[in-house]
This record gives C-alpha cells, structure tokens and sequence, in this order.
C-alpha cells in the first residue's frame, strides 16, 4: 500500500482535484493499492488518516510501504513540515518521500531535514515507480533519474535530470480514487468548477519563471481528441460546467488551438486558461470566434512589465505593442484579458514602477475588463541565469522550518519578498494603486466584497483614478475592510479562488 499525501494548500471551498498525486497513483504498476489523504478536505486530520491506515494494515499481507508527499512552495509547505515531521516520529520504519516544485527547487534543505528520506525531482510518474523498485530491494538507487536522497556519510547524492513523459504517454486521470463532486465548486466561471491540465514544461525561458527551472524549456501538448474526451467524462457524469486549465502555455500552434475549441464547443464549459501574447496575435480573428464559442471566457498572460527594455531582460520574447493588441482583440471577441506584472526590477525598481503603472492605465483604456494580477520579483533558481543576475539562492533558509516562518511564505508567494532592492515605499505604491484600480473597476473574482461594499468603493475610488494619486487611500481601505463577507484568506492565492456565496456573479 502507498500512500499519497496532498497537504493543506488552501481553504477547503477553493480545493481542487489532486493533480499531481493523481498522476503518480496513476502510474504505479497494476495490482499497487494505493490511496490519497487530501487535508484540503473539510474536517481532513491527515495525521490521523495516515496513521489509521497504518495501523489497518499492519501485519497484514499489503502494508503501508511508503508515504509520498507532493509540496509546492508556500502555504502547502507550512503543512506538509509539521505532518511529515510528526509522522516520522510516530512512524520511523516507513519511508518519506517528497516530490513536487519545492523539492525539485529547493532539494539541499528538504534532504538536510531527518524526517524526508527520498526527494523525487522533476516529473515524478516513472521515478517513483523506479523508487518503489528500490525500496523493495531490486535496485540501486544510483541508478534512479530523478532521484535524490542523504547518503549515509551526509552527503548528498543528486540523481541526473529525468527526460519527462509528454501527457499521451501517461494512464488516464484515476477519477474513481476521488469523490469528483467535492472537488467540483463555484467560481466567476461556473457553479461547478473544475479544473485540468491537459499539457505539461513551457517552450520559452523566462529569467524568472520556476517552471523552466524544474522542466527545462519545452512543452508536450495531449491530444485534442484525449482533453476532450475526459472533459466530456466530467460533464456529464459529475454535472462540471467550468474548468479552469493548469498548462503554463495552453496555446502554441494555432492548429492544435482550433482541434481543442472545436472538440471542447459541443461540451458548453466555460473555461479559463494561460496563453502568452504573441501567440494570441498570431491567431486569425476565425479563431478568436471560435475560441469564444467554444466557452473562452478569460486568458491569463503574462505581461510582466511596461517596458520593451525590461522585458528584454526578462527574456520574456514579447512586446509591450502585442500586450496592448490582446487587450483590444479580447475586447472585441468578448474575452476577459488577465494580465500578471512583476514588480520589483532589481537595477531601477522606481522607474520601472512608474512605467508599468502608466502602462497598465493604457490597457484599462483601451480594455476596461482588463484584470490585474500582480507579483512582487521573488529570485527563482534558474538555469541560464536570473531576471537582474541576482543570485537566487544567496540568503534561502537551509532548514525546512526556516522556510516554514511567516517571512518566508511571503517571499515565496509573492507577497512580500523582502528583496533589498525594494523599498517598503515602492511596495506600498503598488498596493495603492491596486487598490484603486480594483475598487474603480470591481474584479470579477471579488466574492468577498458585499454589493454595497463595491458601489461605495467605486465612488471613493473615481478621484485617485482619475488623478492618479493614489497615495495611501485610508478611506478607500477602510470601506473595503467593513464590506469584506469575511477576512482575505491568504491562502487562496493564485487562481483558487471562489465565487460569492450567493453563486456566480
């Protein structure tokens, strides 16, 4: 028996289908038994979990042979620390093994701590299955791509980089190991969310981006015909109407594009996904149609900045002319365009600011249901340098429960990452304006605002608007605080996010 763990990562509204554990499950050899612990379930003890099924099985014929956590960097961190810390102890005999991006990331402090065994980096469907081979004894895990763990002198032993599998060579997504209808919730998108990732790694080489870090710089696409097909499985048996897609770049080719929509158009979801800029404005406006009848609602790119020159150094490959091209090509198709910035360049971070703020006023011009996502500039491990040659490492705790601090979860999420080169003033002109931009234009992801929350907030907002003045609007955050259904859940970052309770907005 092998038991995968999906540690607490949000609140329980905003949880979402275990990707990552569902995969690996997937693929262990037929006549493996296996099971998830989510603790982003309600009322979810993943301690006492594990431990019964421990304790169920011992001394039968198939007991627990291995815990296996997947841990993104973050509040998934915070709890997966002190779980596996304690299951450890409880459980010495049985072995840890941690997969997911923080261990690919950030391997050196997770193989320091006594409680983690094995660090599975990169994809993890075949290493694992070659680890089970070596926990039973059959193998050298010297051997294992993808493999890392202590060696018994303390040193470290760091397997060589795994080619990954494209998603046409993986086993279907293993429903029947999940009650699908808790995972299936409201959104801006749909009373009955999901959500799916249907291709795996990015072609390109941002100078910032941890995807690149872990899978290099490519990307394999699933098969339009396969997408649809367990789309269709999740329509019409669980009733999903909505679907949130995980790729990190949905669209490459604007054929494989148009298969997908035409595939995806009979099954009425409305969808949301990520693209880069200069994909979209190489597809002809036969395809913006039919991306929008197919149930397109939002794309999320990554425009990053306000300036050409910037970007550039971002090596980010796109322009500030095609960003403003997909802001007007959405609002002439009807698609809500949602663009994320990074703030915080580390040679001229004031300037920088300044430009993309004013850039960022030119897109609500020309799009008014533009949605802004912003990021403050978090190092990330790279492999062909870092966006401002920044060493990403210098200063990152060496102990996971250094990494688990509230300063550090901040770092990692974005948030607050306490780089030297911005200053608590420049911070706060971000917040600022943010605030500003989201109370004059309401976001559609706002269900935690009350309705008279929003009208109120929207007049007060009109004059720093429309001025731009935006400095430190007391007023502004107080109505938004006494509006507020309940407080901001800093755990529901990115895209897990719900809708109002009264449903879809």
């Amino acid at each position: 028996m092998i038991l995968f763990v999906n540690p607490r990562a949000t609140g329980p509204k905003n949880r979402r289908f275990p990707l990552s554990v569902m995969a690996v499950g997937a693929a262990l050899p037929a006549g493996t038994e296996w099971e998830i612990v989510d603790g982003n379930l309600p009322g979810c003890d993943p301690l006492a979990e594990l431990s019964a099924h421990v304790e169920a099985r011992r001394g039968g014929r198939d007991p627990v042979q291995a815990v296996a956590f997947t841990v993104m960097p973050g509040p998934q961190l915070v709890s997966a620390v002190p779980l596996a810390r304690d299951f450890k102890a409880r459980y010495p005999d049985i072995p840890v093994i941690w997969g997911g991006n923080f261990g690919s990331l950030y391997p050196a402090p997770v193989l320091a701590s006594p409680y983690v065994d094995w660090v599975v980096r990169g994809q993890g469907e075949q290493t694992f299955v070659e680890l089970l081979e070596v926990l039973d004894g059959k193998r050298d895990p010297k051997t294992v791509a993808g493999l890392a763990f202590p060696n018994p002198d303390g040193s470290v032993w760091m397997g060589p980089e795994r080619r990954w599998a494209g998603p046409d060579e993986l086993p279907e997504p293993p429903y029947h190991k999940v009650r699908v209808d808790d995972y299936l919730h409201p959104t801006f998108l749909g009373r009955r969310s999901g959500v799916y990732q249907s291709s795996i790694g990015c072609p390109f080489g941002c100078k910032f981006c941890g995807v690149i870090s872990v899978f290099g710089s490519r990307e394999s696409m699933q098969a339009p015909e396969r997408t649809a097909g367990h789309l269709a499985f999740l329509a019409k048996e669980h009733g999903m109407d909505s679907v949130h897609f995980y790729d990190n770049n949905f669209f490459v080719a604007e054929a494989h594009a148009r298969e997908l929509a035409e595939r995806m158009e009979p099954l009425g979801l409305r969808w949301w996904c990520e693209a880069r800029v200069d994909a979209l404005m190489r597809f002809s406006d036969d395809t913006w149609r039919l991306l929008k009848r197919a149930g397109l609602a939002m794309v999320f790119c990554g425009a990053e900045s306000g300036s050409d020159e910037v970007l550039k150094r971002m090596n980010k490959k796109t322009t500030t002319a095609q960003i403003e091209g997909v802001a007007a090509r959405c609002r002439e198709h009807g698609i809500i365009p949602e663009f994320s910035f990074v703030f915080g360049d580390p040679d001229e971070p004031e300037r920088e600011i300044e430009n993309t703020l004013a850039f960022i006023r030119r897109l609500k011009g020309i799009n008014p249901r533009m949605e802004l996502i912003s990021y403050f500039y978090t190092p990330t491990p790279q492999r062909r340098g870092t966006y401002g040659d920044v060493d990403a490492l210098a200063g990152t705790p060496d102990t996971l429960e250094e990494w688990t601090q509230p300063e550090w979860v901040a770092w990692m999420t974005h948030e607050d990452p306490m780089v030297p080169w911005l200053p608590r003033r420049l911070k706060a002109r971000v917040e600022d304006f943010e605030l500003v931009l989201k109370s004059r234009f309401p976001s559609v992801h706002d269900g935690r605002t009350r309705s008279w929350g929003k009208a109120v907030a929207k007049v007060l907002a009109r004059g720093p608007w429309e001025s731009g003045r935006y400095g430190d609007p007391r007023l502004l955050r107080t109505v938004r605080r006494w509006a507020q259904v309940a407080p901001d859940d800093r755990q529901a970052y990115g895209h897990l996010r719900a809708a109002s309770p009264a449903g879809v907005p």
